[in-house]
């Protein structure tokens, strides 16, 4: 079942990584937003509490593992629509025995002068079934877009990201050190 959202206003301050899209939507070509990661929000090592931060304190690591979209465009209400599949990668560590895992991440929708038109937040769950240490979780996303007039959808920018705590943050900042 895909999740709904619209989108709103407020603002963003970050550099991003990007990964273009573009998709053919019931025949009509329709240019998509780009889609990407936001810099240093791809992956998130939980470690758990009190540990030393070495390999074997990893409780739980998750990444984004790929992102994929089509778009539409209603001229009638101005509205642009993404739907959006994001593939979770999740391993369990050596520090946890636990049988799921959840954690958080977001979806940000930023319009062409770099205003941040919409940013949700999502929770997600993972499931190592059968003892497994690894699992991928899908999740799918229903973007409704409105699009001023005399802007382009393609304009538009979607960034995917992990909810992250400040250690987290910095740990990816250090090159996960």
């Amino acid at each position: 079942m895909a999740r709904r959202f619209a989108v709103r206003a407020g603002l963003l301050a970050a550099a991003f990584s990007l990964l273009g899209a573009c998709s053919m939507f019931e025949g009509t070509s329709v240019s998509c937003p780009t889609i990407g990661v936001l810099d240093y929000s791809g992956n998130m090592t939980r470690f758990r509490s009190g540990g030393q931060r070495d390999l074997t304190d990893i409780e739980f690591q998750a990444q984004i593992g790929s992102l994929a979209a089509e778009c539409s465009f209603d001229n009638d209400t101005r509205t642009g629509t993404v739907d959006l599949d994001i593939v979770f990668r999740g391993q369990r560590g050596p520090a946890s025995s636990a049988a799921q895992d959840n954690f958080g991440y977001f979806v940000a929708v930023v319009d062409p002068d770099g205003e941040v038109a919409a940013r949700t937040a999502f929770s997600v769950q993972v499931d190592f079934d059968g003892g497994r240490t690894e699992a991928t979780q899908e999740e799918t996303l229903v973007l409704d877009v409105p699009i001023g007039e005399n802007r382009s959808f393609a304009a538009y920018r979607v960034y995917v990201g992990m909810q992250l705590t400040k250690d987290q943050f910095d740990r990816n900042l250090g090159g996960g050190r």
